[in-house]
């Protein structure tokens, strides 16, 4: 896949937008409950997600494809 530079940085502000949502998410909610989970997630492959968190996925990658 080929970006033009005016798609490269479009792709780059909507990952960005993506990033700066859950770090204040994250900020809000970095409970030690919370670091367990998320450090348990971060080590498990996307086929081995539950459904749920597979689906979380797919709803960030969606808005990375919205134009």
């Amino acid at each position: 896949m080929t970006l033009s530079p005016e798609e490269e940085e479009a792709l780059a502000a909507r990952i960005h937008t993506i990033w700066a949502r859950w770090f204040l998410h994250y900020s809000k909610n970095a409970t030690p409950e919370n670091m367990r989970r998320w450090l348990r997630l971060a080590h498990t492959s996307y086929d081995n997600l539950p459904e749920a968190e597979k689906e979380k996925d797919r709803e960030i990658l969606r808005e990375l494809l919205n134009k």
